[in-house]
């Protein structure tokens, strides 16, 4: 065999085996159900963002597959990662719908926590333009006032970014709050809030804030972003309220490394080794469902006027710069959140 004729049988099979690669982007996902684990347990933002997505993405899917939604709350997100991370396929079969949470749990580490968001293929993310940290009504002068009982504030797990607002709060700014968690998910939350159990909670979900607010139940005092919110346009920002007490140096850095997870807000993901041609299907699928109609409706009545989506590359970039932290940072927010009695992880 002339090395001219090896050269062009190398070639064409070289061909073929691209040919073979790209082939399933067509009808890979025929027949097919992905489904979607879910970090929290059901009626919360998160829950509600994997099942409208759920509905909308298949839609724009060569092949037009099932979903099913798989509700896997528990330890900010670790469950849920654990599991996406050594038990999921990488066959783009599995996705996962995850938060913030979940990267802020990964920076503060831990024995518990075996995944690494780093790694993972993002599809896409929803931002719903920053979480609202609300007061009851009736607690809400107690909230600085040193003498009084302390405001409570409630959570899943004590690590969620806008809980950065309500220990900064009280290092730098005196609130008189303490902190309780546990709850098993956000509509256990709201139930408490609703009750009086709890007396401090955020939130992004703006249907959840007008309801509450509609029902006389809270105040809407800070939000967790740099700008205000158009839907809300008399919230705000938490460093428009610091002021001049807003700290600087490793303080702030802190601040924003425990918040920036927040900017991600809801991201989908595959797990690492997804073939790059069932990446692309997803990616592409993705930019679809955020421009149809249809979908943004939707997407609107849950989330409110201020979300905004960001595409698979976009997000990858972001989640790699809020899960970026020096030793320094680390060291602080152990410290701060020990100062405070809330979950510190591992001091790395």
């Amino acid at each position: 065999m002339t090395r001219t004729r090896a050269t062009a049988i190398v070639t064409v099979l070289a061909a073929i085996a691209l040919l073979a690669a790209a082939a399933p982007a067509a009808d890979y996902y025929a027949g097919k159900t992905i489904t979607v684990l879910v970090s929290s347990s059901p009626g919360g933002g998160t829950d509600t963002t994997a099942r409208l997505v759920s509905r909308y993405l298949p839609k724009f899917i060569p092949g037009n597959p099932d979903t099913i939604v798989r509700n896997m709350p528990g330890g900010g997100g670790t469950v849920a990662n654990n599991y996406f991370t050594r038990r999921a396929k990488a066959d783009g079969l599995t996705m996962s719908q995850d938060s913030s949470s979940a990267l802020s749990t990964y920076v503060r580490g831990g024995k518990r926590v075996k995944y690494n968001p780093r790694e993972y293929n993002y599809i896409g993310s929803i931002m719903r333009g920053g979480s609202i940290l609300m007061v009851r009504k009736d607690a809400r002068a107690r909230l600085t006032d040193p003498k009084a009982k302390p405001v409570v504030v409630g959570d899943s797990d004590g690590i969620r970014t806008w809980v950065a607002m309500t220990v900064w709060g009280a290092k730098y700014l005196d609130w008189n709050n303490r902190w309780i968690f546990g709850y098993a998910g956000t509509g256990e939350m709201v139930l408490a809030l609703r009750q009086g159990e709890i007396e401090m909670w955020g939130t992004a979900n703006a249907k959840l804030i007008r309801d509450l607010q509609k029902d006389g139940v809270v105040d809407p005092l800070v939000l967790l972003t740099d700008k205000r919110r158009k839907d809300f346009p008399d919230v705000p920002t938490f460093e428009e309220v610091l002021g001049d007490k807003k700290p600087s140096g490793v303080a702030w850095r802190a601040y924003n490394v425990w918040t920036k997870p927040s900017d991600v807000d809801k991201f989908l993901s595959v797990p690492k080794g997804t073939p790059a041609n069932v990446v692309k299907i997803l990616r592409d699928a993705w930019g679809k469902m955020v421009q149809d109609a249809k979908f943004q409706a939707e997407a609107t009545k849950f989330f409110g006027e201020a979300w905004r989506t960001r595409d698979g590359a976009a997000t990858a970039k972001l989640v790699l710069e809020a899960t970026d932290a020096t030793k320094e940072v680390k060291d602080f927010l152990f410290n701060i959140r020990k100062e405070h009695g809330l979950p510190t992880g591992k001091k790395k």
